[in-house]
């Protein structure tokens, strides 16, 4: 793959493509990206119970942690993101993004040092004064909140540039888990050291942002890949202000993603201010339960993001978007209607999983949508909409005693308004819907189940004429295949032709049910199935066909059955063949179709055979048709072991 530097027709720059994406497990850039990243949220959530700990136990000598001294907390780290993110996203898009970031993390190890080790020594020695020591624990981390700031959107603008546009929703579902397995250690990890030596958990700290550093320093990028773009050299701060200002003015849709992500941070945040409040007053439970209920929580949007790791780029906004965030509304009503600590906090990581979902999709739009000489801007607009998001539910609860009392109807309201937007969104993307509404949602139920279980994708476009009646010729090497065709066209419904005794079987029957199949007896010929099949193509519909006529059991190529062709000339519809490739063959048992695999499906070009009467059917007709069918499979065959051969060494 040979790309560099394209333009627009404004002559604006689009998106630095790499010459070369090796696959994320071997992007060297992206991998040191993701260790900085994972590195730097190990730092921040040490640094914040440190901070936490200082507050409460050392300065204010107080014998646990409230929510209001933790919502006061979170306000100093939050305010500098809400006041400076358009300048640095600014800065972003005029300064080298890895030049920031190495910036950034040098200058915030350094602080932690000297800012820790006067509070620490103050607070121990008592030659400062309190209100001296909340003075310099606040401004010191307002200071650490804006490098933090400046990091932020030039890590998200350089994100897209590392990794191919196919596979930036599985960068970021990877690296959004391990933001999330990182925060639990670091909770973990902190916890332990702010106990044990709260000196030496500070100088931890300090070395994560040294070892982030390292990793950006490592990185190998190509020329011309952080380079600004060339609109953006030469102008002043005040009018690439203004450009970006006039683009989200003309681009509405950024906007309105930029929203959806201001939702789901607003929710975060009371969720994560609530904690204590609810678990210390509502259920009398002490510090330790208040972290396992973080951890646990954590590992809700761990389980969310590696579901959506499955999907790369198949995951429908619909799904993605619009049910994550019903599923998200109805996760915090049960939330805050347990009536134990385990019941609230299972709901809490079935909320947390579906925002997660929600997140890594709306965020993966947004980095695609934006050219890259413009994606600093929008990504500091981001930060700043989404951090008044979290100053909104933050100041209630840091500057008004008697909020931890409202914190469960908080809990409601904020379900209850996800809920009705979930359903909104669900209703908005259904309305566009090529296919009627009932077959719309089973075909994204069963996409769901393929894109997480059976890791499926579709190479290339959809080849399925428009209008008119169409059979789809297809192999059967895997249980999945059926499911894999039904999903594959987004706008006209399949009705399959499958052997009668699935229809029988429990699980799989009630999906082929679901997907309107015709059953067919696996006889030579069966005038039953095959009258069934001709009303469906007169119907103006498209037949689904396995070309095997079974399962192969090696998952090899079997001839194209003579049935297929005498349909072909019955109804003179065209042909178009479809290979399903399967990195599982066919194996037995109920387990084989739940096992992960990995599933690809090809479409070839339609094939007609107008040309031929249709009361030629002698057998030299058929067998003719049935090699041209059989012919066109091979070709997709050979493509599929191409594109899907292991790589060398």
């Amino acid at each position: 793959m040979a790309q560099g530097r394209g333009t627009t027709n404004s002559g604006q720059a689009q998106t630095p493509l790499l010459e070369h994406f090796p696959p994320l497990a071997r992007n060297r850039n992206y991998l040191l990206l993701f260790g900085s990243y994972a590195v730097s949220v190990l730092g921040d959530r040490v640094h914040f119970l440190v901070m936490l700990q200082l507050l409460c136990i050392v300065i204010l000598r107080q014998k646990a942690v409230d929510s209001q001294h933790f919502a006061q907390l979170n306000l100093a780290m939050f305010l500098p993101f809400f006041l400076l993110a358009p300048l640095a996203g600014i800065v972003a898009d005029r300064i080298p993004r890895r030049r920031i970031m190495i910036s950034c993390d040098l200058s915030r190890a350094v602080l932690v040092v000297i800012a820790r080790t006067v509070l620490l020594a103050g607070a121990m020695g008592r030659w400062m004064s309190i209100p001296q020591l909340l003075w310099l624990l606040f401004g010191s981390e307002v200071v650490l909140s804006i490098f933090g700031e400046m990091f932020s959107p030039a890590r998200a603008a350089i994100l897209p540039n590392l990794v191919h546009p196919q596979e930036l929703l599985q960068a970021n579902a990877w690296i959004n888990p391990a933001g999330t397995i990182v925060t639990l250690i670091g909770f973990l990890v902190g916890g332990w050291l702010v106990t044990r030596n709260l000196a030496w958990a500070m100088y931890v700290d300090a070395c994560t942002y040294c070892i982030s550093a390292g990793c950006v320093i490592a990185m190998r990028l190509p020329r011309g890949v952080d380079v600004p773009a060339p609109a953006n050299r030469g102008k002043s701060m005040r009018a690439s202000l203004r450009q970006g200002v006039s683009y989200l003015r003309r681009h509405t849709r950024p906007l309105q993603v930029i929203s959806l992500e201001l939702g789901f941070f607003a929710i975060s945040t009371l969720i994560l201010n609530s904690l204590p409040s609810l678990v210390h007053r509502r259920f009398h439970l002490g510090p330790r339960h208040l972290y396992f209920t973080m951890a646990l929580t954590g590992l809700g949007m761990i389980a969310g993001a590696l579901a959506l790791s499955r999907a790369k780029q198949n995951i429908p906004k619909e799904i993605g978007i619009g049910w994550s965030v019903v599923l998200l509304g109805i996760g915090l009503l049960l939330a805050a209607h347990a009536p134990s600590w385990p019941a609230m906090v299972l709901w809490l990581m079935v909320a947390a999983c579906f925002g997660s979902i929600m997140f890594i999709s709306v965020d993966t739009l947004l980095q695609r949508i934006v050219p890259d000489f413009m994606r600093g801007r929008v990504m500091g607009v981001r930060d700043m909409v989404t951090t008044a998001g979290l100053i909104t539910m933050t100041v209630p609860m840091a500057l008004l005693p008697g909020m931890h009392v409202l914190v469960v109807k908080l809990v409601y309201a904020m379900g209850t308004l996800s809920l009705l937007l979930g359903i909104g969104l669900v209703i908005f993307y259904y309305r566009g819907q090529a296919l009627p509404a009932g077959q719309a949602v089973k075909l994204r139920i069963f996409r769901v189940y393929m894109v997480v279980r059976h890791g499926y994708r579709r190479i290339g476009p959809c080849r399925i004429p428009a209008q008119g009646p169409v059979i789809i010729a297809c192999n059967h090497g895997c249980r999945s295949g059926p499911l894999a065709l039904l999903i594959s066209s987004p706008r006209r419904f399949i009705r399959l032709m499958v052997a009668q005794e699935y229809r029988h079987t429990l699980l799989l029957g009630l999906l082929l049910r679901w997907g309107q199949a015709i059953p067919v007896q696996r006889v030579p010929a069966d005038a039953a199935s095959l009258r069934s099949s001709l009303r469906v193509l007169r119907g103006g519909c498209v037949l689904g066909l396995f070309s095997d006529g079974g399962i192969s059991e090696a998952g090899r190529l079997e001839p194209a059955t003579p049935e297929i062709a005498a349909l072909a000339l019955m109804s003179r519809a065209p042909v178009v063949p479809v290979y399903v490739h399967s990195a599982r063959p066919h194996g037995r048992g109920l387990g084989n179709f739940f096992r992960l695999g990995r599933v690809r499906l090809y479409y070839g070009a339609p094939l007609r055979f107008t040309h031929i009467g249709p009361r030629q059917r002698d057998c030299a007709t058929l067998e003719e048709v049935a090699g041209r069918i059989r012919q066109a499979m091979t070709e997709l065959q050979a493509k599929a072991d191409a594109g899907n051969a292991p790589a060398a060494g």
